[in-house]
């Protein structure tokens, strides 16, 4: 921690999230095949090619066309429509999810950008500051990007920017109590 050139509070609020790491979920191809209620895709880029595949990694038969005589490679990646186009048209990265998320359910939802607004409320107000600014960061490049949901995508930055600022306000008048400036001198 010596070696981070950081203020006293990032370091305080480092130390503070490393001791409530949860454990990364497991995306092995066994764990992955054992899932019988969820769809699990594996998107993965590697700079050879100079684009990302995308492999259907559970056995969904009802996502994929097969003669009755064929079966499912699961080595083989997904034809998309992004990543076919992906080296002479200004696709990103989110734009293979919403091709995914269309691709695997039907209906289409309303919004494949959807955010689980309960999640957010489970970060300390330190963490959830940066995970609210990360996602209006994306949510606006992806309202820019002007997909079928933007107007939902629209009503949610606006929200979040709500909750953002909100908790931007309460973390800097924490850090401008007593309580936080004896508890830093502490460290």
């Amino acid at each position: 921690m010596d070696r981070v050139h950081a203020s006293d509070e990032t370091k305080h609020v480092i130390s503070n999230a490393r001791n409530r790491m949860e454990r990364p979920f497991d995306v092995s191809d066994a764990s992955l095949e054992a899932d019988t209620e969820g769809i699990n895709f594996l998107i993965a880029g590697y700079q050879r090619y100079r684009c990302p595949y995308v492999w259907l990694r559970t056995d969904h038969t009802s996502l994929v066309q097969l003669r009755p005589d064929e079966a499912l490679d699961c080595d083989a990646p997904v034809e998309l429509n992004t990543v076919n186009c992906w080296r002479n048209y200004d696709i990103r990265p989110w734009d293979v999810i919403v091709e995914i998320v269309c691709y695997a359910l039907d209906p289409w939802p309303e919004n494949p950008f959807a955010l689980d607004y309960a999640y957010f409320e489970k970060l300390t107000v330190e963490e959830r500051v940066v995970a609210t600014g990360a996602m209006l960061e994306f949510l606006r490049r992806a309202y820019l990007r002007r997909y079928f949901c933007s107007e939902i995508l629209l009503e949610d930055i606006k929200r979040l920017q709500h909750q953002h600022f909100h908790c931007l306000n309460a973390l800097r008048e924490y850090q401008q109590s007593t309580v936080f400036r004896e508890t830093v001198s502490n460290i």
